[in-house]
């Protein structure tokens, strides 16, 4: 379960199309259901994300992006993910360097 692409997530965490067709090799291999931002505000529901992770109890809860320019809620994320048994992945492959330089 990850953000969705036009939200700002990344096509390696499962893509479909609108027409609901798998684009990505994780949504053709795997299950897998996206969670996005509200459109007014631009930022992730985390209500919403928490109440779709408690449905649909994903194996594995991706925390992270390409192109999401806000704040991640780590701990909000962990919560989500230890209530439906998930694993918790940071994907910080677009931020570490960031992270690296302590900006």
């Amino acid at each position: 379960m990850g953000l969705d692409t036009p939200s700002g997530g990344h096509l390696s965490h499962g893509y479909y199309t609108p027409s609901g067709k798998s684009i990505s090799a994780a949504s053709i291999f795997f299950e897998s259901l996206p969670y996005k931002v509200n459109p007014q505000t631009g930022y992730i529901d985390y209500d919403k994300l928490e109440e779709k992770a408690l449905d649909f109890r994903p194996k594995i809860l991706i925390c992270g992006g390409s192109s999401y320019p806000r704040e991640w809620d780590y701990a909000r994320f962990r919560n989500i993910a230890d209530k439906c048994g998930a694993v918790l992945m940071c994907d910080m492959a677009h931020t570490s360097g960031l992270v690296a330089a302590k900006v």
